[in-house]
């Protein structure tokens, strides 16, 4: 299935969890954020957010410095 993350397609497998496709794309969970249509998922929640076909993602790296 495809799923859509900051207007990129993804392919991911049926049942792929968000904590196993930030893992996948190498991203440690420290420092970044993920929202789906708009609303920040909580990270205790990762695990059990199933990705579906055509699901859109924003996912946002905080940076430091000034």
């Amino acid at each position: 299935m495809t799923i859509i993350l900051n207007d990129k397609p993804h392919e991911v497998a049926e049942g792929t969890s968000l904590a196993a496709f930030i893992a996948r794309l190498g991203l440690q969970p420290q420092g970044i954020a993920v929202a789906i249509h708009s609303e920040v998922v909580p990270k205790d929640r990762w695990k059990d957010t199933i990705l579906s076909d055509r699901l859109e993602l924003i996912l946002i790296h905080a940076v430091s410095g000034g």
